[in-house]
C-alpha cells in the first residue's frame, strides 16, 4: 500500500506545493443464467489512484494502478511534467475540508455472507419461474446479478482526510414473449443491498406479466394527446437534461437555464431536489470527488429555479457555495459536475388517481433513441415510444410504433399532476409518474 506520508514529503521536496491523492479499490461481482447453466461469471479487484499537485503554480494531474511506494517518483515526476506542459492560466485549488460531514450508511454487512451459489440459484429459479408463468414466454434472453464493493479514500496536503465504503447490488431479468408471430420483449430490475428482496416468484411475474401486456399492440393516428409518462421514463428524460443544471454547462452557454435562476421554468407543482444522503440511493456520498461535503437542496422550488450544481472551480467563478456535485466517475477521470439522486418531488395522488383524471390519451412505458433523438441544449426530442392507450381513464390497449415528440423544458411546465410513485430503477435520478397537458404522437 502506498505510504502517503512519504509520497507528501517527497512531493514538497520535489517543489509541489499542495497534493491530493484519490484513491479507489474496488471488488466486483457479475454472473448471467441462461438455459439453467452459469453463461458468464466474473470476480474482479481493481485498485487505483489519481494524484495531482500544484506545480509553479500550475496543478498537474497523473493516475496508475500500481499503488505502492515503487510509483512515488513516477507520482512526482509525470504531476511536474504534466503540469508544465498546461496552458491554462486560472490557479487550481485543493479544498481545506468541511467542519462536519454527513453519517451516512453506505455499506450493509450482510451481503458479504450471500454465497455466490446462492445468487446463481436465485438466478436460476427466476428464469424457470418466468418459463413456467405462460407458455407464450419463448425465452429469458437476459438474466444477471451483479454486485461490488467500492472504497474511496480522499487526502490532501492541507489536511483534508476523508474515507467511504459502500456497496450495491442489483439484478436484471429480461423475457422474449411471442403470440401470432408477434414478439414483445420487457425487462425488470431489482436493486437492493438487502438479498431478502430478490423474491424470485414476484419477481418473474412482474417481468412477464410486463412483456405479456404488450402482445397485440395497434398503431394510433397522430395527433397532440394527454400524456401519462411512467415513472421510470420520466426519470430517464431527466437524466438525459440532467447537464442542463450544470453550472459548467451555464458557463460554456451549453444550457437554456443560462441566468434563469429564480426564475420560473416549471409547473408550480414541480419541486426538484438533489439529496446526496438518500437512503439506498446510487449516488448517496457524504463527500464529493473534491472533497466537499455534501447537502440536500431543492434545484427547483415550486417550479422556481434555484441553484446549478456547482463544483468548486464553478462556485468561484459565479460567487456561490459549492453545492457538493464535483464527482469523478472513476481514479482515471478528472472532477466533473453531476447530480447525487435527483428527483422529482413525488405528490399525493396515486398512479390511479392520475389516470382516472385523464379521459383519452395515451400511458407512455417506455422510449427509445434518447441518446440520439433529445437534444440536451434545446430540450427538443422526438422518441420512439410504446405504452397503452387511456379511455375513460383506464388503461385499454396496448400501442406500438409511434413516436412522441415535444420539449422538456415546455414539458416540465405542462405538467398537471405528479403521482405518489417514486421510482430510481437502476439509476441516481429518478421520477414519479407525470401527468402532462399534451405531446405530439406520430403513428399512422
Amino acid at each position: 500500500m502506498l505510504n502517503l506520508e512519504l509520497l507528501f514529503k517527497a512531493g514538497n521536496e520535489a517543489g509541489l506545493t499542495d497534493m491530493e491523492v484519490y484513491l479507489v479499490q474496488d471488488e466486483n461481482f457479475s454472473c448471467k443464467v441462461f438455459e439453467q447453466v452459469v453463461d458468464s461469471y466474473s470476480v474482479s479487484v481493481t485498485e487505483g489512484l489519481s494524484f495531482r499537485g500544484l506545480y509553479q503554480g500550475k496543478m498537474g494531474y497523473t493516475y496508475t494502478e500500481k499503488c505502492d511506494d515503487s510509483s512515488i517518483d513516477f507520482l512526482i515526476s509525470s504531476v511536474i511534467e504534466n503540469a508544465t506542459i498546461l496552458e491554462k492560466d486560472e490557479q487550481e485549488e485543493l479544498y481545506n475540508g468541511d467542519e462536519n460531514y454527513a453519517s451516512l450508511d453506505l455499506y450493509n454487512p450482510e451481503l458479504e455472507t450471500v454465497t455466490a451459489l446462492e445468487k446463481i440459484e436465485f438466478l436460476k429459479a427466476v428464469e424457470a419461474e418466468c418459463l413456467a408463468l405462460d407458455s407464450r414466454v419463448k425465452s429469458v434472453n437476459y438474466c444477471l446479478f451483479s454486485d461490488g464493493i467500492s472504497n474511496v479514500t480522499l487526502k490532501n496536503s492541507k489536511g483534508l482526510s476523508l474515507h467511504q465504503k459502500q456497496n450495491f447490488a442489483y439484478s436484471y431479468v429480461s423475457v422474449l414473449v411471442s403470440e401470432n408471430d408477434n414478439n414483445k420483449t420487457e425487462g425488470q430490475y431489482i436493486v437492493s443491498t438487502d438479498f431478502i428482496t430478490y423474491e424470485p416468484k414476484s419477481f418473474a411475474k412482474k417481468v412477464v406479466e410486463g412483456a405479456l401486456a404488450q402482445l397485440e399492440a395497434i398503431k394510433v393516428k397522430s395527433g397532440s394527446y394527454p400524456i401519462l409518462l411512467k415513472n421510470t421514463v420520466a426519470g430517464n428524460i431527466l437524466d438525459a437534461m440532467s447537464d442542463s443544471f450544470s453550472a459548467e454547462n451555464i458557463q460554456k452557454d451549453l444550457s437554456r437555464l443560462k441566468d434563469k435562476i429564480e426564475a420560473v421554468i416549471a409547473s408550480s407543482m414541480v419541486t426538484i431536489i438533489d439529496d446526496p444522503h438518500l437512503k439506498g440511493g446510487l449516488g448517496s456520498a457524504a463527500f464529493d470527488g473534491e472533497g466537499v461535503g455534501t447537502y440536500p437542496k431543492e434545484v427547483v422550488s415550486e417550479g422556481t429555479l434555484k441553484t446549478y450544481f456547482h463544483s468548486l472551480a464553478t462556485a468561484k467563478s459565479f460567487n456561490v457555495r459549492p453545492t457538493g456535485n464535483g464527482f469523478r466517475s472513476g481514479f482515471k477521470s478528472p472532477i466533473s459536475i453531476s447530480p447525487s439522486n435527483m428527483y422529482i418531488k413525488p405528490l399525493d395522488s396515486s398512479f390511479n388517481d392520475l389516470l382516472a383524471s385523464i379521459k383519452d390519451g395515451i400511458y407512455i412505458t417506455d422510449v427509445q433513441g434518447l441518446h440520439s433523438g433529445l437534444n440536451q441544449i434545446s430540450g427538443d426530442f422526438s422518441l420512439s415510444a410504446t405504452g397503452f392507450l387511456i379511455k375513460d381513464g383506464t388503461l385499454s390497449t396496448a400501442v406500438h410504433e409511434i413516436t412522441v415528440a415535444g420539449n422538456f423544458f415546455d414539458l416540465l411546465k405542462k405538467i398537471k399532476g405528479i403521482a405518489n410513485d417514486l421510482d430510481f430503477e437502476a439509476s441516481n435520478i429518478g421520477s414519479p409518474s407525470l401527468w402532462i397537458e399534451s405531446l405530439i404522437v406520430a403513428g399512422e
